[in-house]
């Protein structure tokens, strides 16, 4: 795998308290873009209260490197 043409994206979900509740991968993509599903877990009363999308290397933890995260939900 080419580590400058290929990307992964982590998912991860929060409580309301920003803290983490699960995250999960997606398979890495080499050069090209694609559609993906991620399923991650809030497994607490009314669901997460964020989730946060990252673009990543495309490596393992604890070595991944985050570039663009994105967080959806309350602040």
């Amino acid at each position: 795998m080419d580590g400058f043409s290929c990307r992964g994206t982590s998912v991860f979900t929060l409580n309301s308290a920003g803290v983490e509740l699960s995250r999960g991968y997606s398979a890495n993509v080499c050069g090209m873009s694609a559609n993906f599903t991620v399923p991650v877990e809030a497994d607490v009363a009314g669901g997460a209260a964020v989730v946060r999308i990252c673009l990543d290397d495309g490596g393992m933890e604890p070595d991944i490197t985050y570039y663009l995260c994105k967080r959806y939900g309350h602040p």
